[in-house]
C-alpha cells in the first residue's frame, strides 16, 4: 500500500517580502516539494510583518505564489512590535492560528528557525497528529535572551526531529536545549547550481571584493571595511568593496566610517537587490568577503562558491567546520590577519584563481536536490513514528 502525499506546513514569522537565510530555506525547499507526486501541498504559516518587525497592511491574509505555495498570513494586535526583539512579539490569536491549521490540513509541520514560539506551541496544538520538525537557527543565550531556553527546549520536547546545520550546531543545541540524541540530525542546507562564467575583466577594472548581507551590526560589515583600508596600500592592483544587502540600521554608521577613511571611491553600497542582481555581483566578484559575528551556516558563502569566488571570514559559528575547501577562515576578530590574507588573494592572481576552483567543486556538493530528500525522508520517518503513537 502506497503513503499518502505529504501535507507540509512550513512556519516562519517572516516571508515573502522578507527574504533572509532561513526564509530563502523555505523557499527552495518548497519550489521543490511543489513538483513532487508524493507531495500534496505546500504552505506557509506566517504573519504580516516583514523584517524588522513593519507591519505590512497589503499583504493579503491568504494567497498562492511559486508555483502554488499557499501563504496564510495571521491577524496582530497591536500592529506596532516592541523592537528588542528579532521575532514580532504581539498577540497572534490562536483561534486564526486553528483556523490556519484547520484549513490547509497539514500532515507535516516544519518550524524553521526559533523564537516564533507563539506561532510553533499553538500549530502543534491544533494539529496533534503531524509530525513536527524543528529547525532552529542557535546563537548563545546572553543574559537578556536566557529566558529562550525553556522555551526552546519544550518546543524541542514537542518536535519528533530536531535538525541542525553542522556537527558544531548539533553539539550546541543539545547541550543548551537538551535534545535527546536519537531524534537530533545533521542536515545542511544548499545552494543552487551555478555554471555560468564569470564576466571578463577589462584589463583596466578594479579588482572586486564582494559582501552580502544585510547592513548592520550582525554582519559586522564595518570590520571587512577597515580589513578593506588596511589592505588598500599594498595591493598591485586598485580594487573595490561592493555592500549588497538592505539597511538594518547600519547604513549610516557605514557611510559615516567610509567617509572618515576616505573610502567614497572605494566603496559601493547598492542596497537590496534582486536574486538575478546578485547572482550577476558574484560573477563579477574575485573574492567574497564576510565577517557577521555568527553564522551557522552562512548560504551567502556558498552562493558565491558555486559560482566560484573564493571567500574570506574568520572562524566563528560553524565556518570553520564548514568551509573546508575554496576559503580562507582567519582567527575571530583578527583584522591584521583580514587584511594580510585579503592582500595576498588580491595579489596572487593564480592563487585566487587556485581557490575559486576549489570553491566551485566543494560547493557543488551542497545543492538542493539531496536536501530535499532528506528532509522529505525525515518527514515520512517522523510521520510514521507520530501515527505510531496515535494508534497506541
Amino acid at each position: 500500500m502506497s503513503e499518502p502525499p505529504l501535507r507540509v506546513l512550513f512556519l516562519t514569522p517572516y516571508y515573502k517580502p522578507y527574504l533572509g537565510g532561513i526564509e530563502r530555506v523555505i523557499e527552495r525547499l518548497s519550489a521543490g516539494m511543489v513538483q513532487r507526486r508524493d507531495v500534496e501541498a505546500v504552505g506557509v504559516l506566517t504573519t504580516h510583518f516583514a523584517f524588522p518587525r513593519h507591519w505590512m497592511r497589503d499583504l493579503p491574509a491568504r494567497e498562492a505564489m511559486d508555483g502554488g505555495v499557499e501563504i496564510l498570513r495571521l491577524p496582530a494586535w497591536p500592529k506596532v512590535a516592541p523592537p528588542y526583539f528579532s521575532v514580532p512579539l504581539v498577540w497572534f490569536p490562536p483561534s486564526a492560528i486553528r483556523a490556519a491549521i484547520r484549513a490547509f490540513r497539514p500532515t507535516v509541520l516544519h518550524w524553521v528557525g526559533d523564537g516564533w514560539f507563539w506561532g510553533h506551541y499553538f500549530s502543534a496544538r491544533y494539529a496533534p497528529n503531524a509530525a513536527v520538525i524543528f529547525s532552529p537557527s542557535f546563537h548563545t543565550l546572553t543574559r537578556d535572551k536566557f529566558w529562550l531556553r525553556p522555551l526552546n527546549i519544550a518546543l524541542c520536547r514537542r518536535a519528533d526531529r530536531v535538525t541542525a546545520l553542522s556537527p558544531l550546531e548539533r553539539r550546541a543545541v543539545h547541550r543548551t536545549y537538551c535534545v535527546p540524541r536519537r531524534k537530533h540530525l545533521v542536515v545542511s542546507w544548499g545552494v543552487d547550481p551555478d555554471d555560468d562564467p564569470p564576466e571578463p575583466r577589462p584589463a583596466d577594472a578594479p579588482l572586486t571584493v564582494l559582501c552580502v548581507g544585510r547592513l548592520g551590526e550582525h554582519k559586522n560589515q564595518r570590520f571587512l571595511i577597515e580589513a578593506f583600508a588596511a589592505a588598500l596600500p599594498r595591493l598591485r592592483h586598485s580594487a573595490r568593496l561592493v555592500l549588497v544587502g538592505r539597511d538594518e540600521g547600519g547604513r549610516a554608521a557605514i557611510e559615516r566610517q567610509i567617509a572618515e577613511l576616505g573610502l567614497r571611491e572605494r566603496v559601493l553600497i547598492t542596497g537590496e537587490l534582486s536574486d538575478a542582481e546578485v547572482r550577476a555581483w558574484y560573477h563579477r566578484a574575485e573574492l567574497f568577503a564576510l565577517f557577521s559575528r555568527y553564522e551557522a551556516f552562512g548560504l551567502v558563502f556558498f552562493e558565491a562558491m558555486v559560482a566560484g569566488v573564493p571567500v574570506l571570514t574568520h572562524r566563528v559559528g560553524a565556518n570553520a567546520e564548514l568551509l573546508r575547501e575554496g576559503a580562507v577562515v582567519v582567527p575571530e576578530h583578527d583584522r591584521t590577519g583580514a587584511a594580510e590574507s585579503m592582500v595576498r588573494l588580491l595579489n596572487d592572481d593564480a592563487e585566487r584563481q587556485r581557490l575559486g576552483a576549489a570553491a566551485r567543486r566543494y560547493a557543488a556538493t551542497f545543492t538542493w536536490p539531496p536536501v530535499l530528500n532528506r528532509f522529505v525522508a525525515l518527514y515520512r520517518e517522523a510521520l510514521a513514528e507520530r501515527r505510531g503513537i496515535s494508534a497506541r
